[in-house]
């Protein structure tokens, strides 16, 4: 949450009239000190970080203490300027730590906080168990719920499938009736049921591809913006207020520029659902990946446009004590409007990410400058969130452009768009 006063400026002329006399006096201008802006981010009570501190401008960084409120811990800070930023730390029980730290203007560091409910979820879970019918010999049904859970029913093993680890609360099932045909992979038939909320280990009525419940997908054709010699892949899913889940992996040529794309027919969704039509680069050397996605309700034809690949920054060692600082200067790219991120790996336990909008970076006269920030100082802080000297660094560049919000808690709308570049590689600092 974030509470949001503007910054004012008061101006008040007055003509003063005492005991019936008037008077040609104005009062001097008054002027009232701005108002700072109050930042709140939010996590799930189950998954707030370690550590969080905030920096105000190029002030010092400060700890912020968690509060309770409702069910989410969050964390505060009041802003006086146009620009901050905030970072995180998190201690996992497989020894892994991370480091976070994300610059922005006020009213962007919210995001950095996590409440989805994808991410907040009953850390009790259930299994719904079922089986299906209406397939034939070269048939698989692809049956799903929740925020991947999936299982494949085969009419050799009894059409029976199994979803486990879903979280309290109602359910929405996503089934799709894959046919092979000259070798390819053609889905003919879904099953979208909507579900109450059932006990653990329930039994589904039968999922009937030869019932009415059973309805054609929409099919349309996407044209690829930017597709270089790799190829790519089409992808669909729909998200609902209770699921996320692929309708269909495409497998038709990689190369074409045009190509079809299998939906749900827009008198099939509920309010709160959305589809996406995501599309994705082979990787090529370098492990570059490429992907561009689009949100929709009406399966209509679609263009997705591929950026360019994400540029390497240039990389450079700030500081070795009492941690190593790195730095990732990056150059302005078209494409990627919204967030440009690094993150740095040693070994197997330790990650830091920096990460920087587009807005901060055009407050600042040297753009895109990410630099690992000092943090050894700041209350709370543990030398073991931090990067090691003469330890050899994998890095992950990452880029991000469209008009999706940022951050887990982003809520998808119909039209909005989604573009990514990530580039993975190595060096000794």
């Amino acid at each position: 949450m974030i509470i949001r006063r503007a910054k004012f400026v008061e101006l008040i002329l007055t003509l003063s009239i005492l005991a019936g006399c008037s008077s040609d006096k104005v009062t001097s201008p008054i002027v009232t000190d701005p108002q700072p802006t109050l930042v709140d981010v939010a996590y799930c009570a189950a998954s707030a970080p370690a550590w969080v501190a905030f920096q105000d401008g190029n002030g010092a960084w400060a700890q912020a203490q968690p509060q309770l409120v409702g069910n989410h811990v969050v964390f505060r800070h009041p802003f006086t300027n146009d620009r901050g930023a905030v970072a995180t730390a998190r201690d996992f029980a497989n020894g892994l730590t991370t480091l976070d730290v994300e610059y922005g203007v006020p009213t962007e560091l919210a995001t950095v906080g996590d409440t989805n409910p994808v991410h907040c979820g009953a850390l009790v879970s259930k299994t719904l168990l079922g089986s299906v019918s209406g397939l034939g010999a070269n048939d698989v049904a692809n049956v799903m719920a929740g925020f991947g859970t999936r299982d494949l029913a085969y009419p050799a093993q009894g059409n029976s499938f199994s979803l486990p680890g879903l979280a309290s609360g109602p359910q929405d099932i996503l089934a799709t009736l894959i046919t092979q045909e000259n070798g390819a992979n053609v889905l003919s038939r879904i099953i979208l049921r909507r579900s109450l909320e059932q006990p653990d280990s329930t039994t589904l009525p039968v999922l009937d591809f030869a019932s009415n419940e059973a309805f054609a997908p929409a099919v349309s054709n996407v044209t690829i913006g930017g597709l270089g010699p790799e190829g790519a892949h089409l992808l669909t899913l729909l998200n609902t207020p209770y699921s996320r889940n692929q309708i269909s992996f495409l497998s038709n040529s990689a190369s074409a520029a045009t190509r079809a794309f299998y939906a749900v027919p827009q008198a099939r969704l509920r309010e709160g659902d959305t589809q996406v039509l995501n599309v994705t680069a082979s990787p090529t050397v370098g492990s570059l990946i490429r992907s561009a996605a689009v949100y929709f309700r009406s399966p209509v034809d679609q263009t997705l446009t591929l950026g360019a690949p994400a540029t390497v920054p240039a990389f450079s060692t700030v500081a070795t004590t009492p941690s190593l600082r790195l730095r990732a200067i990056f150059d302005r790219q078209q494409d990627y409007d919204r967030l440009t991120s690094v993150t740095y790996q040693q070994g197997l336990n330790t990650v830091v990410s920096v990460s920087m909008t587009s807005t901060y970076a055009d407050l600042t006269a040297t753009g895109y400058d990410l630099v690992v920030p000092d943090l050894a100082g700041v209350q709370g802080f543990q030398p073991r969130w931090a990067l090691r000297p003469g330890t050899a660094v994998s890095w992950i560049v990452s880029r991000i452009g469209g008009t999706l919000g940022l951050g887990p808690n982003a809520v998808p709308t119909d039209g909005a768009s989604f573009r990514f570049s990530e580039e993975v590689d190595s060096f000794n600092p």
